[in-house]
């Protein structure tokens, strides 16, 4: 039996008189009546009782209760599927650093909530290297991280976002804060240095210097700040990854080169779900308002 066969009952039902139900659905009276008798041949009884549509027989009363909650499946499925290929339903899910996550995606997510309340975002807040290796499995379905130079994985690609420059992290009281232009690398002393993993994501001599010669090496932001607060020395950040406070400042350094490039990953070749690709346009297009901004 057609969904459309259905339909049609249901609508003879609810208007009690075949005029009026091929109205809503389109056809003739004649159309629905021929359509009446299929299924009361096919089901092998009478829906009505009599020639009058207005009374349902026992088997009508069953196959009209039947049918509305046929309908209403299929109907609520069929919304499902549109509005998954509209991405308007599905998920999305996303693998970014920590300053991404906290400084980038909040806005591209609140936009997605108020235009496809529908769709669920899954986000999982990870390393650079985790998100690659999340990307890579198929566990997320974009990623936004800092790509490896030499990209070994073929089935990976990796498209810039923004370029995010470091700055001097320091305590409010440090002699640094009195310079009048940007830091200079010999203006930083490598005893008072703290070096972290995010110092390789740029190549400077000088930089490579003071790490060699960093008294500490932390790995964890959180630590990091702490440790600048509490005065034990100065380090390098990523603009997106630090906020000044009443105990840190930021300060800006003489060498434009100092930055690290934030990354789009995704699998190569592969098409993402509609849901997915709304997040993904949503992140470039919010992406390119902090470029301006940093």
């Amino acid at each position: 039996m057609k969904i459309d066969q259905l339909r049609t009952f249901v609508a003879v039902v609810d208007t009690g008189a075949l005029v009026e139900a091929g109205d809503r659905v389109g056809r003739t009276p004649a159309a629905l009546s021929m359509t009446l008798k299929q299924i009361e041949s096919e089901l092998g009884g009478a829906l009505f009782e009599g020639e009058r549509k207005n009374r349902l027989t026992p088997l009508g009363r069953h196959v009209h209760l039947q049918a509305q909650r046929a309908l209403h499946a299929f109907d609520a499925a069929l919304a499902q599927m549109r509005g998954y290929a509209q991405g308007g339903q599905g998920i999305a899910r996303i693998a970014a650093v920590p300053s991404a996550a906290t400084r980038l995606l909040p806005a591209a997510i609140a936009r997605m909530r108020a235009t496809r309340p529908g769709v669920r975002i899954d986000l999982r807040d990870i390393d650079s290297a985790a998100v690659i290796q999340a990307v890579s499995a198929g566990v997320v379905d974009f990623g936004i991280a800092t790509a490896p130079a030499s990209n070994a994985d073929p089935d990976l690609k990796a498209e810039p976002l923004l370029k995010d420059p470091f700055v001097l992290v320091c305590p409010a009281g440090h002699r640094l804060n009195a310079l009048k232009r940007p830091v200079r690398w010999r203006d930083i002393d490598p005893a008072e240095f703290i070096a972290n993993g995010l110092c390789s994501r740029f190549s400077s001599p000088e930089l490579s210097r003071l790490v060699e010669q960093a008294p500490l090496n932390l790995h964890n932001t959180t630590s990091l700040l702490t440790f600048v607060a509490q005065g034990f020395g100065v380090t390098l950040l990523p603009t997106m990854a630090v906020t000044a406070s009443r105990t840190v400042r930021l300060l800006p350094l003489a060498d434009q080169g100092a930055t690290r490039s934030l990354d789009l990953i995704t699998l190569r070749d592969a098409s993402l779900s509609p849901a997915s690709q709304a997040m993904l346009d949503l992140v470039l297009d919010c992406s390119r308002t902090m470029a301006a901004t940093i």
